[in-house]
């Protein structure tokens, strides 16, 4: 099959196309046949050689989330639950999920149908975007007690997520951090009720909106700093909940106590701890057929912002553009109608 690889850590030259194999069908595997991807702000991070997580080995695919149809099925996955043909979406189940390609497989648990009123395109957005989100609205409880939601980074593709998810669970108060007026415009358009500028102090901002609730609930989105974590705990109410999608450099947690002293719950939003540690990995698969239903009933809507394609220069052009930290909501690339990958 056609594959886009990564030739070695660097720069944008190091994404070239490549002939591979299929990959290997497990016993609970699907066989997805891709039609659209996402890219996120991590793949320009391995391609880099940035990564946290380390560096791949030369030839690897990247890519996570995407959107395909199904062409076969592992002799364990259970009768009835997928068939050939479907439409899909999905996180997948290894890092990366290695989706810049033709096919990709995937554990069936993560796995759901594709929402009936998006394209493949606009589906192929959302769910690592949106399973981050529903993970930490879970964790922290977004929605089940009164009190506003502070989304910091809310244009990036876990906030415009986030911003809606909170409208449907019916958060009143919900303030985004934006800066530009293109981001500004964007996530009031989702929902966010108040914003403010993450380039300035937040608490004076914060406290300038005499908002009618206490800030009860806190997602970090951005790179994590002490600067923004001190914030953080400075806005958020008293036995208030952070939820941080990021590890901070060495000093961040200096000062924490602040946060002890205010009751305040931290959590880690982390995508991938189910598939890390193989725990409870069918949650994802049902979060995506709930998710899905919120689409198609409108509660939710597309958070595409640019769609490319997937060749080697479109995967280059939305590396760039996620480099840039520019890039609002989600940048989308479709397999040409020629499935040429070059």
């Amino acid at each position: 099959m056609k594959a886009i690889q990564i030739a070695g850590s660097g720069g944008l030259d190091q994404l070239v196309a490549a002939e591979v194999p299929l990959p290997e069908l497990g016993p609970t595997d699907i066989l997805v046949n891709i039609k659209a991807v996402t890219i996120n702000p991590v793949e320009a991070k391995i391609r880099s050689g940035k990564w946290a997580g380390g560096q791949l080995p030369a030839g690897s695919i990247l890519g996570f989330d995407c959107a395909g149809v199904v062409s076969s099925l592992g002799t364990q996955v259970p009768a009835g639950s997928f068939t050939p043909g479907e439409e899909v979406w999905l996180l997948g189940s290894t890092i990366p999920t290695r989706s810049n390609a033709e096919y990709v497989t995937v554990d069936y648990r993560v796995v759901a149908p594709k929402p009936k009123s998006l394209s493949f395109e606009d589906a192929a957005a959302v769910p690592l975007v949106g399973l981050t989100a529903w993970e930490m609205f879970d964790q922290i409880g977004v929605g089940k007690e009164p009190g506003a939601l502070l989304v910091i980074n809310g244009a990036g593709g876990v906030g415009s997520v986030s911003i809606q998810l909170a409208k449907a669970r019916g958060v009143k108060t919900i303030i985004a951090t934006a800066s530009r007026e293109v981001s500004i415009k964007h996530v009031k358009a989702l929902g966010a009720t108040h914003t403010i500028n993450h380039h300035e102090p937040l608490k004076p901002q914060v406290e300038a909106l005499n908002l009618a609730e206490p800030i009860k609930y806190v997602l970090v989105l951005t790179n994590l700093t002490k600067s923004v974590l001190d914030q953080a705990i400075d806005v958020v109410a008293p036995w208030g909940h952070i939820s941080l999608a990021e590890q901070g450099p060495q000093g961040t947690y200096d000062g924490f106590g602040a946060g002890q002293t205010k009751g305040v719950a931290v959590h880690w939003g982390f995508v991938f701890t189910r598939i890390i540690c193989k725990w409870e990995m069918e949650y994802q698969g049902k979060a995506l057929r709930d998710m899905a239903k919120m689409f198609d009933e409108g509660k939710l809507k597309s958070i595409t912002s640019r769609t490319l394609e997937l060749t080697v220069q479109g995967v280059r052009d939305a590396h760039q553009l996620m480099e840039s930290g520019e890039a609002i909501g989600k940048v989308v690339l479709k397999v040409p109608e020629t499935g040429a990958f070059q």
